[in-house]
């Protein structure tokens, strides 16, 4: 295979601000910051903003953005102490450390520094669309010239796009691959204010959402291997049992995406290692003690979790019987682990994630079970478990019934402000008297920023862009388009679109021929399916109704 090429250098570009929220205090002319060109400061500043005294400045980048902020001072009366806090909501932007879950954890979002005279400072490294600039001295006399947001971006292109008759649909496709672009530097991160950390468990929407709008460039197999060399056995990846599971289905599904068999073969130890390790495990009955249960936050500690745990399990130990035909492994400890974990199952009580995964694990679902997957619409739902949780819902309702409950989590984030996906979303919190993340709450309106959360992530803690929120993305390729990949690296591929009420839907697929371009569209009781592939690829058109 060819070597993969690095292009994951960082560009940065200076970002106007959007809008001001809120100026208190003497300033006059602050709307020229609004246009003030991002330019080389000088004796001869034409136009700035002039401060005298306490004020207060807040300023909209009109999107999430990950990187700093510039200020570029004028003439001034000395150095300039300034306080700056950025936020994802305003309500972040305008909090106090410890207020409601603000923090400076993982990224500094709150510091007080002079500006001197006649300066240009860039601060900051974090994940924010709001900047708040508190001067602090009641002698102040600035002039500022310049506010930018110096927005960091890894430059590879977007190839992957997805167009449909649904405006909606294709602005949350849209703000997902945003979401994960954010998100994939050199490695791929959690989130771009807090978490900036490579978590194998919660990569696997995030690597499927970036390796279908973007090429493999090895930002994946950076994240995979930095995680293994900082773990290695008998500990497990990120020290959870589960989190190694996934490493499994991640490795599988990375060599069915790109067909990279040089970088899997050369995992082969440490995964025979690893399922020795998960097998020893597993009793005969079927039960296991892996130490601890953990299938995403809203089902920690749960009843459901076990039988989460167990769902888990069986997915892993398919990819993992996919991996050994791959490594010509004959040990049988992939079927053994399967063989044992169907000898004890339970009712899934509660929670809509662990019925999906029992669902997709190849598990029959009881009445009350698939009642519970299916009705509710979007409730019960989280990002990252969407993927799970659309595709079964999918399975088991109906494309139409999916791509509603898609609409409604969310467009409900987009309703309330979201420039990117969350780390956690419930609708419920979106019901009553809310205010978006855009705005400063009112009296008797709830944050929905600063007022919700739970976990790790209460409050402002909570994360406004996080990577495993763009499932939604193999999810409409997958189950809306029918994209099945019958061949590593797209060798082989089956279109067999359920377009879900949809009249047209099309899409650009990065594949490591090139791009795939698949367009369906409804005709009578058919979908008609065209599609221009790269040369070498094997694409069979399955239609369905």
């Amino acid at each position: 295979m060819e070597e993969q090429k690095n292009t994951d250098t960082l560009t940065r570009e200076y970002i106007l601000p959007a809008r001001i929220v809120l100026a208190e205090g003497n300033i006059e002319n602050a709307e020229c910051l609004l246009h003030a060109a991002a330019g080389q400061i000088g004796l001869g500043v034409l136009e700035s903003a002039h401060v005298c005294g306490k004020s207060r400045l807040v300023f909209d980048f009109g999107r999430e953005l990950r990187g700093g902020v510039r200020i570029a001072l004028g003439w001034a009366k000395g150095a300039t102490r300034v306080r700056l806090r950025l936020g994802e909501s305003v309500g972040e932007a305008l909090s106090e450390i410890g207020q409601k879950g603000s923090t400076n954890d993982h990224a500094l979002r709150d510091l007080t520094l002079p500006l001197p005279m006649l300066s240009d400072q860039c601060v900051f490294d974090s994940g924010f669309r709001f900047l708040c600039i508190d001067v602090l001295d009641a002698e102040a006399d600035a002039h500022i010239a310049v506010v930018n947001a110096v927005s960091v971006f890894a430059a590879r292109p977007q190839v992957g796009a997805f167009r449909c008759s649904d405006k909606e649909i294709e602005r949350i496709f849209d703000t997902a691959a945003y979401t994960v672009r954010l998100c994939a530097g050199e490695r791929i991160w959690d989130g771009i204010k807090r978490d900036r950390l490579v978590w194998v468990g919660d990569l696997y929407p995030e690597v499927t959402a970036l390796l279908s709008v973007c090429a493999d460039d090895g930002c994946v197999t950076r994240s995979l291997d930095h995680v293994k060399a900082e773990t290695p056995l008998p500990r497990w990846m990120n020290d959870f049992p589960m989190y190694s599971m996934w490493w499994v289905i991640i490795l599988e599904e990375y060599y069915r995406m790109t067909g990279n068999r040089e970088y899997v073969l050369a995992q082969r130890e440490y995964f025979e290692g690893l399922m020795r390790q998960i097998d020893g495990c597993i009793a005969e009955d079927g039960s296991f003690d892996f130490g601890m249960n953990f299938v995403d936050w809203p089902t920690h500690g749960h009843a459901d979790e076990p039988e989460g745990v167990r769902c888990l399990c069986l997915l892993c130990a398919e990819s993992a019987r996919r991996l050994e035909e791959l490594f010509g492994v004959r040990t049988g400890v992939a079927a053994r682990i399967a063989q044992k974990l169907a000898r004890a199952h339970a009712e899934v009580r509660e929670k809509r994630q662990i019925a999906a995964l029992k669902l997709l694990a190849g598990g029959s679902l009881g009445g009350r079970e698939r009642a519970l997957l299916t009705e509710g619409g979007a409730k019960g739902f989280s990002t990252f478990m969407s993927y799970f949780l659309l595709r079964a819902l999918s399975k088991a309702a109906g494309e139409q019934a999916a791509l509603a409950a898609m609409k409604e989590y969310y467009g409900g984030m987009l309703a309330l402000g979201a420039t990117t996906f969350w780390e956690d979303f419930d609708v419920a919190w979106g019901e009553g008297n809310v205010c978006p993340v855009d705005r400063i709450p009112q009296e008797g309106e709830k944050d929905i920023h600063g007022d919700f959360g739970a976990f790790c992530y209460t409050g402002y803690r909570h994360s406004l862009c996080h990577g495993w929120s763009a499932g939604v993305i193999p999810f409409l390729y997958r189950c809306i388009l029918g994209v099945r990949i019958d061949a590593a690296g797209y060798g082989k591929v089956t279109l067999a679109p359920r377009l879900g009420g949809l009249t047209y839907a099309e899409a650009d697929i990065p594949v490591p021929q090139g791009v795939l371009h698949v367009s369906c569209r409804r005709s009578g009781d058919k979908t008609e399916v065209r599609y221009t592939a790269p040369a070498g690829m094997d694409v069979r058109v399955e239609q369905s109704k």
